[in-house]
């Protein structure tokens, strides 16, 4: 059984509305409704919540939904991926930026183009990194959809 089929039938058995189900985890009616048809899924503070309150094991709510399941891991992981290369982005156009800040103060000389030129170069970099990684992630996230 799937986790929104779950959620449905736990709901009904206690007799609450969506949005009476809703408000005991702070989301609207319209998520409960999104997960009962599986349109979206509870993040895991929320499934522990409702495997709390309801004593209904972990087990019951994530093992069976195999398509959750790897959602939910590969979100994780493509989080995991784009921090990384949010990092290496933040480096080199940070440092870059700060390189020819101080190239801007410094007296005319042969160190200082150089510096400003491989600061120039950390900048464009950077936002070739960025470039990158939206293009990465536009596609991971056309992907998911294709696969829905």
């Amino acid at each position: 059984m799937s986790i929104g089929k779950s959620i449905y039938e736990i709901r009904t058995e206690k007799e609450l509305s969506q949005e009476e189900f809703g408000e005991l985890f702070h989301v609207t009616r319209q998520t409960v409704s999104n997960w009962e048809r599986e349109k979206s899924y509870p993040d895991l503070e929320t499934i522990i919540g409702i495997s709390d309150r309801f004593e209904i094991s972990l087990d019951q709510l994530l093992k069976e939904d195999r398509h959750m399941v790897k959602t939910m891991d590969k979100e994780r992981l493509r989080g995991t991926y784009v921090k990384k290369q949010h990092a290496i982005i933040d480096f080199f156009t940070g440092s870059g930026t700060g390189i020819v800040i101080s190239c801007l103060f410094a007296l005319d000389s042969p160190r200082r183009t150089i510096a400003f030129g491989v600061g120039v170069a950390m900048i464009l970099i950077g936002w070739l990194k960025k470039s990158k990684c939206d293009k990465a992630v536009i596609g991971y996230l056309e992907s998911r959809d294709k696969e829905e």
